[in-house]
């Protein structure tokens, strides 16, 4: 066995406000840069031989959404900044990282993984597959590629959205890695906290790869082959959730009739039927007549109102939280209901009606 330490590490929000100018919000990337680089230094300390950093790893959606006519050239001078900075962290303490960031790259967005190298230097990058309704601005990437890291192993990433698709891991461990970086804002699932968390083991143990999670302001873990958690970080802010791994090993398992293998993906991955697997990629699935009735919001409503729920909704939802701790009851319980019809299932419209089902009835 031979084991390396592996983290996700999980900072508390840093955040760009929309209403900064385009050099204060780079001034605060800076700012930003330099505290992450620090989380990435404690990792190093602790022993760690790879970390990851969560997706908008600096903090600029924010400040995207209400800025969309200096994007490009502010997201390009964001992302040199960022490998600038934490590739010096990287070569310094020989430990590759990865970061998540919109990227913009010709004329096109991409929310981007990047994986850097001992050596400080970028070994390759993924771009999110799966991006949300509501981040249909950016483009869709169209593979999942793997990394070989020496020293580590095969490594892939993927975006928060891309994990409630089963398809992502199941393609990054066939591609061959043996360790997967998420790299997220959001969990694994639409259903009730326990099925994010057993949709996050599902991932890891059905396709026998050791999956760290990296998530901002809590929620980070990293699970082992077998959907075993190795280490998690609670809520902790600017934490570093780090477990000892052995990236070949791990994945001894079998059935009652086939013995014990070493490494299950050797049978897994061979018993598999893929000429029963086509409609995998029909792009018109049965199951979409069937739900031709069913409303969903066009990608113009859905962008529009996560650029508004990121910028003035979100404003309006800590306004009214400030009216409720100074006694505005009923200005604020209006304005709850207002943020609540409008955002839907967005979370200041989940937490609106959270903060009326605690307010009870007039």
């Amino acid at each position: 066995m031979s084991t390396i330490r592996v983290a996700a590490l999980q900072p508390k929000r840093r955040t760009l406000s929309f209403k900064l100018s385009y050099p204060e919000a780079l001034e605060q990337v800076r700012r930003n840069l330099d505290e992450l680089a620090g989380l990435a230094e404690a990792a190093a300390r602790q022993g760690c031989q790879i970390a990851a950093f969560p997706e908008d790893t600096l903090g600029t959606l924010e400040w995207e959404a209400g800025n969309p006519g200096q994007l490009h050239a502010f997201l390009r001078k964001a992302e040199s900044l960022m490998l600038e900075r934490l590739g010096a962290v990287a070569a310094q303490h020989q430990m590759p990282l990865a970061c998540c960031n919109d990227c913009a790259e010709g004329p096109d967005i991409y929310n981007t993984a990047i994986l850097l190298g001992a050596n400080g230097r970028e070994i390759g990058r993924y771009h999110k597959v799966q991006p949300t309704l509501g981040e249909s601005s950016r483009k869709r990437g169209t593979s999942f590629p793997v990394f070989a890291v020496p020293g580590i192993g095969t490594v892939g990433m993927c975006i928060c959205y891309d994990i409630l698709f089963p398809e992502t891991t199941r393609a990054l461990a066939l591609a061959g890695a043996d360790l997967v970086f998420h790299l997220t804002l959001g969990g694994a699932s639409m259903g009730i906290p326990e099925a994010d968390l057993a949709a996050f083991r599902t991932r890891a143990s059905e396709n026998f790869i050791y999956l760290v999670v990296a998530f901002r302001g809590g929620g980070s873990m990293v699970i082992g082959p077998k959907g075993e958690i190795l280490a998690e970080g609670g809520r902790e802010p600017d934490a570093v959730v780090a477990a000892d791994i052995d990236p070949a090993g791990g994945r001894e398992a079998g059935d009652s009739l086939g013995g014990l293998t070493a490494d299950f993906r050797a049978r897994l991955f061979r018993e598999r039927n893929p000429a029963a697997y086509a409609i995998l990629t029909d792009p018109h699935p049965p199951a979409l007549d069937k739900l031709r009735d069913i409303p969903v919001p066009s990608i113009e409503v859905a962008a529009a109102l996560m650029a508004e729920g990121l910028t003035t909704g979100a404003e309006a939802f800590y306004e009214a939280d400030r009216w409720l701790s100074e006694g505005q009851t009923e200005a604020a319980r209006q304005r709850f209901e207002e943020l609540a019809a409008h955002f839907g299932t967005a979370w200041i419209g989940r937490v609106s009606r959270e903060r009326l089902e605690k307010l009870g009835p007039r």
